[in-house]
């Protein structure tokens, strides 16, 4: 064959090679403009031939990467190679190819550089393998199970993170070591076995076994081995699978054991036990049960509760029953009949397994020894006395640091059954922030002592309330001196501290209470010899007389003083009551300057007084107090001001109305108290009433306020309700009966105060200026005058004077009393006439409340005209002398 035919053979067969290669072999000159494009890399980038040759090979260069393009050119041009160059090319289609390229220089004949020729190799399926091969081996990384790999040797060559983190060696410790480190010394042989199963190609199914870790610890795992084969199929290494399952193997230990016990002491207890559905069938009865009756586990089973019972009883087992669904421990004794008829008495316990059936225990006691039932009836009184007293005991583990609290110890912390954590984080996290350090610090003392410790502290329930608890403890120190078991108990004293609390405010309102009430008294006294002095002096003067208007101002300031005292007597609780035909209007107007300087600036106050508004039977000091009472609560629910809105009005209440105020149908005075305030939720309203009930903090409330106004109104014949919403205010509306009459029915009084015959008074009264006033109006009606400064005085002074008709004596004087004064001068004169005086009196005259019969009394200030009336009174009834009131 001729040369030149040669070459062409030659030529043609690369031509065909390079056709047929499935790999793109293309050519382009030094610009990039493609001169040739075989077979493969139309198929690899779905131009053809046609399409590309001419074109410059950016068309296939996705953008972004045309530097890529320049920087191989630059490469050829200076005659080197580009050695598989893994970068992306785009297809016709759009799609982005991964591709591996590698590029040579072609030179012509003179060994001139004039292009290049790319061999272009579709790598999409080898990346997505590596993509693969990268996230299984991430996945076996982050695996929590270890996962291992070994030769047929033992030796390991892989080891996860979940590897690490059970047995606690690294990687780089347990790579090229064997595996037997990890395998307790009585278990040697166990690897040799699995390793002549892998070499069988055998999978190893799952097995418990232990291993140790790093530290030292033994753990249980559950462990499967499969063996690795090559491509050929042989064997040549072993992964394994290893899981810690030592918590699991410890529950489950614990929970057979827990079974085991349970049954051994369900099988063994000398007490009967029964366990029954919700309908009191039998379900399984223990060997103790079916010896107290005489019947068989099999003939107890499905049998009613009833069916054991007497007939006199049976009635009572389904409300027993249905106690214990609703969660209650249902203790009694019953009267059992056996299967040969006979009775005897058992004691049973009954309660609901947190399953949903019951659990009954049944005793035998109809053998039982005196012994034994005193020791029986010691221990009953010890848990009575223990739930009734609300015991709490905790129990602290120190080892592991296990905090266990009975179920009454879950409840003084405001939590359900089972609900604590358990842990003493558990428990600070519940301390009051003001109590958490020194109730901290004693426990750590007294365990760095061994010593018992006592403690009271606050804790803060899950709803937000406050409640104080008492607690005591002890610890227990280890032979190293450290500690090992702590416990205690522990007491709600919230009530006590409630009620201290209220006590301790009680009794300064009490004291706040004397001292206003001997104000008053005080007061009084001085209010007496003003008004009566202005009234002798009015006798005196003429109509005309200048001086005459002085004496009247000072008159109207004295009746004005006379009402303040009567207020202060309201609130300190030592007014006379004495119901009279009262106007709540002129009572609610008369109280507003004291109002307003007792709710402070911040609050306004607004009078809506209905005109003509019908009178009630009430004490006019009482019907201020509840008033002042009502105020104080509005101006204590408006702490940052607001509006305090007084309204009266006549109402008829109809037969529905007054029933839902548990009140008769009929004419009624309604006076309402409403504020913008705060408002009560509807448990709030519905205690509101209620005595030492109160939202205020400790030592700003006593809780007696809304009982006072409810036992007040109550006293009249009227009612109290209130309606609130939260955070928009409180009305309060106080119904009284409407008074037959009117005002005038109360207040007529003769012109003149008539005359009566002279009589001898003896005037007992510590006030120098009272008793010369007293003794000027009563001989300026012609009576004869005796004084006395005291009860001693005034003894000495009733045994020179047989022929004394009536003593007029006040109340509380220094040393003996105007009562206990009395009781002793009636001892010489049983027909004698008394009359007490006083701005209040004690219990003695002041009986619950209301004046006691036959005892008559005049109020501080009083006027001549009263004296000379109360005097005529007096004379015109018959002696008391067999009262015994005095």
């Amino acid at each position: 064959m001729a040369e030149g035919e040669h070459d062409a053979v030659v030529a043609n067969r690369l031509a065909a090679i390079v056709n047929s290669s499935h790999d793109g072999i293309i050519s382009k000159d030094l610009l990039g403009t493609v001169t040739s494009w075989n077979h493969g890399a139309e198929r690899l980038l779905g131009y053809t031939a046609a399409e590309m040759i001419g074109t410059n090979i950016l068309v296939v260069i996705p953008p972004g990467r045309e530097a890529e393009e320049a920087h191989i050119l630059e490469q050829i041009r200076r005659g080197e190679h580009v050695e598989h160059l893994d970068t992306v090319r785009r297809h016709k289609d759009g799609r982005d190819l991964d591709v591996a390229v590698t590029a040579s220089p072609i030179r012509d004949g003179d060994g001139v550089i004039v292009g290049a020729s790319a061999i272009v190799r579709d790598i999409s399926e080898r990346r997505r393998a590596n993509v693969a091969n990268s996230r299984l081996a991430a996945i076996v990384e982050s695996s929590y199970d270890a996962i291992i790999g070994k030769d047929l040797d033992g030796i390991v060559t892989s080891w996860n993170g979940g590897a690490a983190r059970i047995f606690g060696y690294l990687a780089a410790e347990m790579i090229g070591t064997s595996i037997t480190r990890l395998i307790p010394a009585e278990r040697g042989d166990e690897e040799a076995v699995i390793l002549d199963h892998l070499r069988r190609g055998e999978v190893v199914p799952p097995f418990v076994t232990e291993r140790v870790r790093k530290d030292g610890e033994r753990i249980t795992v559950s462990i499967t081995a499969s063996p690795i084969r090559d491509l050929d199929g042989r064997v040549v290494g072993a992964s394994k699978l290893a899981r810690d399952i030592t918590a699991e193997t410890r529950a489950d230990d614990a929970r057979r054991l827990a079974e085991g016990r349970y049954r051994t002491l369900f099988d063994c207890a000398p007490d009967g036990i029964l366990i029954a559905d919700r309908d009191g069938r039998y379900l399984d009865a223990n060997p103790s049960m079916c010896a107290m009756v005489g019947y068989a586990r099999d003939e107890l089973i499905g049998m009613s509760a009833s069916a054991l019972r007497v007939a006199d009883e049976a009635a009572a087992v389904g409300p027993a029953i249905d106690a214990i669904m609703a969660g209650n421990d249902v203790r009694r004794e019953w009267h059992l009949r056996r299967k040969d008829g006979t009775v005897f008495p058992a004691e049973t316990i009954g309660t609901v397994m947190p399953d949903g059936r019951m659990l009954g225990l049944v005793r035998d006691i109809s053998e039982r020894v005196q012994a034994t039932e005193a020791l029986r009836a010691a221990e009953e009184r010890m848990r009575f006395a223990l739930e009734a007293a609300g015991v709490g005991i905790w129990d602290l583990d120190y080892a592991t640091g296990t905090l266990r609290w009975s179920s009454i110890m879950e409840q003084q912390h405001g939590l359900a059954s089972g609900a604590f954590a358990g842990t003493v984080a558990a428990f600070t996290a519940l301390l009051h922030p003001d109590d958490r350090d020194a109730t901290l610090a004693a426990g750590e003392a007294a365990a760095r002592s061994g010593t018992d410790f006592t403690t009271t502290y606050r804790v803060i329930w899950p709803d937000g309330s406050v409640h104080w608890l008492s607690g005591a403890g002890r610890v227990r120190l280890g032979p190293d001196g450290a500690p090992q078991r702590g416990v205690g108990i522990s007491l709600d004293i919230t009530a006590h501290r409630v009620l201290e609390a209220q006590f301790q405010q009680a009794q300064k309102m009490e004291a706040l209470g004397r001292l206003a009430g001997g104000v008053a008294h005080d007061f009084n006294n001085l209010l007496t010899a003003i008004l009566g002095y202005c009234e002798l002096l009015l006798v005196d003067l003429h109509a005309d007389d200048a001086l005459r208007h002085d004496v009247l101002e000072i008159r109207k300031a004295g009746d004005q003083a006379a009402g303040l005292t009567r207020q202060l007597l309201a609130f300190s609780r030592k007014q006379i009551i004495e119901p009279t035909r009262v106007d709540l209007n002129t009572i609610a107007a008369g109280m507003r300057p004291l109002l307003e300087r007792l709710i402070g600036e911040d609050i306004t106050i607004s009078l809506g007084l209905q005109p003509g508004l019908a009178p009630v039977m009430a004490d006019r000091g009482q019907v201020e107090q509840v008033v002042m009472n009502l105020a104080v609560n509005a101006r204590d629910a408006m702490p940052r001001g607001g509006r305090l809105s007084i309204e009266t009005a006549n109402v008829q209440l109809d037969e529905h109305a007054a029933t839902h105020r548990a009140l008769a149908p009929g004419a009624y005075v309604v006076l309402r108290v409403t504020d913008t305030g705060m408002g009560m939720t509807p448990e709030v309203q519905a205690q509101l009433f209620e005595p030492f009930f109160t939202t205020k903090e400790a030592g700003k409330g006593t809780g007696l306020g809304m009982a006072t106004v409810h036992g007040i109104v109550a006293r009249s014949g009227g009612s109290v309700g209130v309606y609130s919403e939260l955070g928009r205010g409180s009305a309060f509306s106080v119904y009284f009966p409407a008074a037959v009459g009117s005002l005038a029915d109360d207040t007529v009084r003769p012109a003149a105060a008539p005359r009566t015959k002279p009589v001898t008074v003896l005037v007992v009264d510590d006030a120098d200026n009272l008793r010369r006033l007293t003794r000027r109006m009563l001989e300026r009606h012609g009576h004869t005058v005796l004084t006395a400064a005291d009860a001693e005085e005034a003894e000495a002074m009733f045994a020179s004077h047989p022929h004394i008709d009536v003593v007029l004596t006040d109340v509380v004087m220094p040393g003996a009393s105007g009562p206990e004064l009395t009781s002793r001068l009636r001892l010489r004169q049983p027909h004698l006439r008394v009359i007490y005086m006083s701005g209040y009196t004690e219990d003695n005259i002041v009986h619950h409340g209301v004046l006691q019969p036959g005892v008559s009394f005049l109020h501080k200030p009083f006027t001549s005209e009263a004296l000379v009336l109360k005097l005529i009174e007096v004379l015109g009834r018959p002696p008391a002398g067999l009262d015994t009131t005095t």
